[in-house]
């Protein structure tokens, strides 16, 4: 799986996660940007990104997934 088809996916994670169909996914985009990505928020976000890609984040990268595009680069990794 290339970064486009991670980035195509991880949108629809973001948006079944925070309920905004209309959402539109972008690299830069962190947890100031998008009010409902609090720690609730992450938590979800976790747990259906490993989910859709069948991966483990350590607690480490769960702490450094600030933005969605470490999200992309941690994924990438992982696969």
């Amino acid at each position: 799986m290339d970064k486009g088809e991670i980035r195509t996916t991880l949108e629809r994670v973001f948006q079944d996660v925070f309920d905004n169909e209309t959402f539109t996914f972008s690299d830069d985009l962190d947890r100031e940007q998008l009010k409902s990505w609090d720690s609730l928020g992450h938590i979800r976000l976790i747990s259906t990104a490993e989910e859709a890609f069948s991966v483990q984040f350590t607690l480490d990268e769960i702490a450094e997934l600030t933005t969605a595009g470490l999200f992309v680069e941690c994924i990438a990794r992982k696969l």
